[in-house]
């Protein structure tokens, strides 16, 4: 007569370990997609700050003269937007140069010359899951090493 009820317990009892391991799955299996979403979130921005980094270094290795936009001002050898892609990812850099007047030059509304320095930004975006936008800027002076 135990034999019936053993056989239901351990029915149950399948049942239940069934249950928890398909929870405890799940659970693995969610932790895994966030772990790589966060690893090719991660990825696509390192990609997108070298892709910054280099254009600052090449802008800061050329001459002050040659540092402007084409068509812009000032005038350069620089194209203002440009695609990449590095690592499978499609990256799109804006770089946006204008010249900067110094307050610190002491010189206020007698300033001969208001066009100190020239101030670059580049801004790299790309797309990310579910056709958000992201993106990362880096900035940088440049001077001619003039003293007013």
């Amino acid at each position: 007569m135990h034999l019936k009820s053993e056989k239901g317990a351990a029915l149950l009892d399948s049942i239940i370990a069934i249950a928890i391991f398909v929870v405890l799955f799940v659970g693995f299996f969610a932790l895994m997609q966030v772990g790589v979403k966060t690893v090719t979130e991660h990825k696509a921005r390192a990609g997108a700050l070298a892709i910054a980094r280099s254009q600052i270094e090449y802008v800061r290795s050329l001459d002050y003269v040659s540092v402007g936009l084409v068509g812009g001002s000032p005038s350069g050898n620089i194209e203002g937007t440009t695609a990449d892609s590095l690592n499978n990812i499609s990256y799109t850099m804006t770089t946006s140069i204008t010249w900067y007047d110094d307050p610190e030059d002491g010189l206020a509304g007698a300033d001969t010359n208001p066009n100190d320095y020239k101030s670059v930004s580049v801004v790299v975006t790309w797309l990310e899951h579910a056709g958000v936008t992201s993106s990362v800027a880096l900035s940088t002076f440049v001077s001619d090493f003039i003293v007013e």
